[in-house]
């Protein structure tokens, strides 16, 4: 599968990808790998050196843009910020016909720049940078949009459409958080208890959730040091954020459907700060 309905849809104007963390140059760097066009990828970041040296290293400097270029000009916007920094787009105008994928977790699309004046957004949650660039990851989408959906598909995202955006509460932190909050949990040497989860998944309406159990087991790391899984896990977390909430509940001694569902009331109280 290629962009064949993606650089029609451009029509020679740029993705912008407005967020430059990791999340942010995984999508990049697997873009680009994918075949997408690299003079049509634009990113913009709030300039901090260490950011820079980051795209540099992963070899995205030629890709990086002034803000105004990435708000001013992409037809598709990626939004990759912190959910607290949900309002840092502004209220710029959108370019015409435009398209904005919001990638924040808990942050609820009437919530965010634009969307009361009509701006068009689609709603995303993906499982975490390594599985993107390994191909091997899966993604969330409400509502559905076949521009995104392509995209998406196209990365190897294995797409999971929700039918509520209320669901998004509970996929992210018993989709993309499963994986991390596993390789925590068994490194403090405690069983996995699969149908306990499968049954936590259930109770939340999740389709077909046992496949996302399996794939959590399988993408999960198994090979680290000691010291590798640390940083792995350590980068996972982003501060006040869900995969952070399920991470101090492993530690404070909870079960694990009970860490999970601290993930879920984190996303819930970041969609009404």
């Amino acid at each position: 599968m290629s962009f064949e309905t993606t650089l029609p849809f451009l029509g020679g104007a740029p993705l912008g990808i407005f967020g430059a963390g990791h999340l942010g140059r995984a999508f990049a760097r697997a873009l680009l790998a994918s075949g997408f066009p690299s003079d049509q990828l634009a990113i913009c970041h709030r300039g901090s050196p260490e950011t820079t040296q980051a795209l540099a290293a992963d070899g995205l400097s030629a890709q990086v843009a002034s803000r105004e270029t990435v708000t001013d000009r992409s037809r598709i916007l990626f939004y990759l910020v912190r959910p607290q920094s949900y309002l840092a787009l502004g209220d710029q105008e959108p370019p015409k016909e435009s398209l904005r994928v919001s990638f924040l977790a808990g942050i609820p699309l009437a919530k965010l720049p634009g969307a009361a004046s009509g701006a068009q957004w689609v709603r995303v949650m993906p499982s975490s940078p390594d599985t993107i660039l390994g191909r091997n990851g899966i993604a969330a989408i409400y509502p559905a949009h076949p521009v995104v959906a392509e995209i998406l598909s196209t990365l190897k995202l294995r797409l999971i459409p929700l039918a509520r955006e209320e669901d998004f509460h509970a996929f992210t932190a018993l989709g993309p958080c499963l994986p991390l909050a596993l390789t925590l949990w068994e490194s403090l040497g405690k069983p996995i208890d699969e149908p306990e989860l499968a049954a936590l998944g259930k109770r939340h309406g999740l389709p077909d959730y046992g496949a996302v159990i399996t794939w959590a087991q399988e993408v999960r790391p198994r090979d680290f040091s000691d010291a590798d899984q640390e940083t792995y896990l350590r980068q996972a977390a982003t501060p006040g954020g869900i995969t952070e909430a399920i991470f101090n509940a492993i530690r404070a001694g909870v079960s694990l459907p009970d860490a999970l569902k601290k993930g879920i009331e984190r996303n819930r109280a970041l969609a009404q700060s």
